[in-house]
């Protein structure tokens, strides 16, 4: 039905209490609700209302959008349409319970919008349906369920008991303003003859006269007017344009300060020097006027946070930087809902997604990095979508399947890893092959490589672990020689040598182990030094020392392995307490209290249980909070070992020893049983042995001798027998 042709209360709204439902208590005479595609609309709507003059007639009358005054303002637009929450913002629906009146804007677009539906059903759900109504832009209203049709299905029907659209249809109060309806100005003014409850052709002849008055003044000064209007005009388009050009320069500056100047800053290890940047760039864009904002700026901006995601990344600064890769997602969901076939917006919201899946995996919350990582797989396969044979694109759905295999790996699921890591390194050698000398593929052919080792030794496939790390190691000489000075690949290559030496170790390679391990540290320690504040290159640098304080405990140089290990442990206590989120420095350091509680039991030193107690407290609160994770259950059964050896070799402590070697087997005998994971069956099979349970010991054994494992120390032959029987026979 049209508005205006009666006063609208011929519905009675939902009895929520007087307050609630009395619409002069509320701050907001309208609520625009609209898409997108119309916000042209909205923006001429908002202003005539906002601007229009009640006839004092009218002013006092009781009214649907309350009291009748001289304006109808304020008004409420929703101006953030952003379609990336499940949910309606609590600034809408708190808008929603302020506003006396619903005006919704009408078209094909609007119809098939969710968040608009959700408004419809907010409003009514909060004041009734009297106060609702439609203004026609486009679309037909009486063809329901087509793609023409103008109504929201919310428009349509009424709500029930419950709350939720019912089968009831409901009565629409319209406005027409489509050039063979109403006509936009007609519409307008039968709109408004709704809102303020009066006739709409009282209201029409008043706006008649109102119109003839006021063509008559412009009449009259129409040429000062045009002449100040120029010259105005002249003036503010100046302006306009000139703080349009400050800003697009200004934010050209970061993106290459954020960009290609963090690429050279990153060659040489000194992304600390953006960390002012990128919280200066965070602090402008937050001053921005959204409506200041075009598709384009949006655009710089989702770039330009993320790569300050990135750069709290390699600093280890991970709300940070879940915080800029959550805004630039914002940004890039949104630009990219506005154009669906844009490559360049899909692409930034898949590295915005990525992100955010990076910082979860990190944190091992592996659902959110499984949820958000699968997006940013599904995003490269929207884009590949979009144009199959660009390599760009090729490259972000190969690495969406390579991220996910690495989930995979952390879920155990070492097939399916296997699966996507040979697929995605398929793709990148055959992209090498087309472009051999671009370096940044070279790196991600071995990188794709060295999972393929990881996956292989943690099946107890030492072979093909061997020959994937050598490959990788392979690759990464390669980009050293090519660009000697990138501490990058000099890192990379440290890295992989780690790798390589940790496998060596328990293969009887133990000799060229420590010559690679003294390699890495020949290639890191001049990157350490040239920047102490980098975490990867600390965390490698800790890593290298506990390899090495393995190997020479097991060649028989205690001392110097304490001396190691003692470092190590000192190092990953700094990187823990300034990033404690990360699994991975609690698990090295977890490791490196328990090797260091060891070498005091077998010094005879008495604060042997303090390391180890350490150690316990970081594993077990590292496998509570990632029971899925293989290697932090081995690091603990490790520590609940060593700690039964310790309690062992004190008076009294045998009862001790065995509670401990038992919480060990309650945590990974049956994982143990069922795994080729040399990390989980060797403390396994060691606290089997400490319990008497021979046979179980053995069987494990036999299995880690099969793959050609050689462990750091001898097995143990038999339990270790009560003190008791020890005093007496000393």
């Amino acid at each position: 039905m049209s508005i205006g042709s009666h006063p609208m209360h011929t519905r009675a709204p939902m009895a929520f209490g007087a307050a609630e439902n009395d619409p002069a208590a509320r701050h907001y005479r309208v609520f625009i609700s609209y898409s997108h595609a119309d916000t042209t609309w909205a923006h001429w709507l908002m202003r005539r209302l906002e601007g229009y003059r009640v006839p004092a007639r009218f002013h006092g009358q009781a009214a649907p959008l309350g009291v009748v005054g001289p304006r109808i303002a304020p008004v409420f637009r929703d101006r953030d349409e952003l379609p990336t929450t499940s949910d309606l913002s609590e600034t809408i629906r708190a808008a929603l319970r302020e506003s006396a009146t619903l005006l919704v804007i009408c078209s094909p677009a609007s119809a098939k919008s969710r968040w608009v539906q959700e408004e419809i059903v907010a409003f009514k759900r909060l004041h009734g349906g009297a106060g609702v109504f439609a203004f026609i832009v486009g679309g037909e209203p009486k063809a329901a369920g087509s793609d023409e049709d103008c109504f929201s299905p919310a428009l349509r029907r009424e709500l029930g008991a419950d709350g939720l659209l019912s089968a009831t249809p409901a009565e629409v109060v319209a406005a027409d303003a489509r050039p063979h309806a109403d006509g936009r100005q007609d519409a307008f003014v039968r709109l408004v003859a709704g809102l303020l409850g009066v006739g709409f052709d009282e209201l029409r002849q008043r706006e008649l006269q109102r119109r003839h008055r006021r063509m008559t003044l412009i009449a009259a000064s129409s040429m000062l007017g045009m002449a100040l209007t120029l010259w105005l005009a002249a003036t503010a388009w100046i302006a306009r344009n000139d703080a349009r050009r400050r800003q697009e320069q200004a934010e050209d500056v970061l993106t290459f300060m954020l960009g290609d100047f963090r690429t050279e800053l990153k060659k040489l290890g000194r992304l600390g020097l953006l960390d002012a940047v990128g919280d200066k760039s965070i602090a402008y864009f937050d001053s921005l006027n959204p409506r200041d904002l075009t598709d384009t700026a949006l655009a710089r901006q989702a770039k330009a946070l993320t790569q300050i995601g990135e750069n709290r990344m390699d600093e280890a600064r991970y709300p940070e930087a879940a915080r800029a890769y959550l805004a630039a997602f914002q940004r890039a969901a949104a630009l990219a809902a506005r154009h669906p076939g844009n490559g360049g917006m899909l692409f930034e919201r898949g590295q915005a997604e990525f992100g955010i899946g990076f910082v979860n995996w990190k944190r091992r919350n592996l659902t959110a990095a499984g949820d958000w990582l699968t997006r940013y797989r599904d995003t490269g396969a929207a884009l590949v979508a979009l144009d199959p044979a660009r390599e760009a694109w090729i490259k972000e759905l190969a690495s969406g399947h390579q991220v996910l295999a690495t989930l995979d790996i952390d879920r155990r699921k070492y097939a399916e890893a296997r699966t996507g890591f040979l697929a995605a390194l398929k793709t990148w050698e055959d992209l090498l092959a087309a472009a051999p000398n671009d370096l940044e593929l070279r790196f991600t052919v071995a990188d794709a490589a060295s999972w393929l080792g990881n996956v292989a030794e943690r099946c107890g496939e030492f072979a093909e672990a061997s020959a994937r790390y050598g490959a990788q190691s392979r690759q990464l000489e390669t980009l050293v020689a090519a660009d000697p000075k990138n501490p990058r690949w000099r890192f990379k290559l440290a890295d992989s040598m780690v790798f390589r030496a940790g496998l060596l170790s328990i293969t009887n390679g133990r000799s060229a182990a420590l010559e690679l391990l003294q390699h890495a540290r020949a290639l890191n320690d001049p990157l350490m030094a040239q920047d102490p504040s980098n975490r990867r290159w600390q965390k490698l640098s800790a890593n290298i020392r506990l390899y090495q304080a393995r190997l020479l405990r097991a060649a028989g140089d205690a001392p110097a392995a304490a001396r190691l290990v003692e470092d190590a442990g000192a190092m990953f206590e700094i990187l823990t307490a300034a990033e404690p989120s990360d699994w991975g420095y609690v698990l090295r350091l977890a490791a490196a209290r328990s090797l260091e509680a060891d070498l005091r039991r077998a010094a005879g030193r008495a604060d042997a249980a303090a390391a180890v107690g350490q150690a316990l407290k970081l594993g077990d609160a590292l496998i509570r909070a990632t029971p899925e994770d293989d290697i932090a259950l081995a690091e603990f059964a490790q520590a609940c070992v060593v700690a039964g050896r310790i309690a062992a070799t004190g008076s009294g402590g045998d009862e001790a020893a065995r509670r401990n070697w038992q919480r060990a087997l309650d945590d990974v005998g049956m994982r143990a049983k069922e795994s080729g994971d040399w990390r989980l069956l060797d403390p396994a099979a060691r606290a089997f042995a400490y319990l008497g349970r021979s046979e179980e010991s053995r069987a494990l054994i036999e299995r880690l001798q099969r793959f050609g494992y050689q462990p750091f120390e001898p097995w143990p032959a038999a339990p270790i027998p009560p003190a008791s029987a020890r005093n007496r026979n000393q």
